[in-house]
């Protein structure tokens, strides 16, 4: 138990990390500087490795090291749509089980991403954090778990996309953490299922991160 507890430690440090622009995405990933760096053994750096290779965020060179994982415009519209299938799909399968208990925790999450939108502290990365929160939520009330599962492994790979693709800044994430996400509760919550579902592809269909000038961005830029 504890030696998972570590590797998922690790796993979640390394991921950050490279999210956070700690590592440059040409940086070249080796045990031994791990082990220097979070004071562990080897094995939990390798397992950890393992399970970020596995999750498509590294990729093992032999006998070399772990690269990160790039991924191209086409892919990331291709996870984007993935998406829109996945949480719509589930909109449609639990829409008429949803109660007054579904309607009040989504009131509760607007509430909270408001407050964060208005606290000075907040970052670009808290605001993308907290907008996958509410679509993790929402796809939450079908139970799915499967299916959870394969919307965390996009959000994921979009987020990384992201990071490399494009420049973010605190108010390129400022539509897409409000009204929007309060439109789709509010038809939900007045039983507009087709509205709702419209909203929803929308939503996820239009972040829109700013595209730096002179192309592509070669590390994680949360401004």
């Amino acid at each position: 138990m504890a030696e998972a507890t570590i590797k998922s430690r690790l796993y979640n440090a390394i991921w950050n990390d490279i999210i956070d622009g700690v590592y440059d995405w040409n940086y070249v990933f080796n045990e031994k500087s791990l082990v220097e760096k979070y004071q562990v053994s080897k094995s939990p750096i390798r397992d950890a490795l393992l399970e970020l290779c596995k999750d498509n965020v590294l990729r093992s060179i032999p006998r070399y090291g772990y690269e990160i994982v790039r991924i191209s415009e086409k892919q990331l519209r291709e996870i984007i749509e993935m998406r829109v299938l996945l949480e719509t799909a589930s909109l449609r399968q639990c829409f008429s089980l949803l109660s007054q208990t579904e309607f009040d925790i989504l009131r509760e999450y607007n509430l909270h991403s408001r407050l964060l939108l208005l606290s000075k502290t907040s970052t670009a990365r808290d605001l993308w954090d907290d907008n996958m929160q509410f679509h993790r939520t929402l796809y939450s009330f079908s139970k799915n778990e499967f299916g959870m599962t394969l919307l965390e492994r996009c959000m994921q790979m979009q987020t990384m996309a992201y990071v490399q693709l494009y420049r973010f800044t605190r108010d390129s994430n400022r539509v897409m953490t409000t009204t929007s996400h309060e439109g789709i509760a509010a038809l939900i919550e007045n039983s507009n299922l087709e509205g709702a579902v419209r909203a929803l592809q929308n939503d996820i269909r239009s972040i829109q991160p700013t595209h730096p000038e002179g192309g592509n961005v070669e590390c994680a830029a949360w401004n």
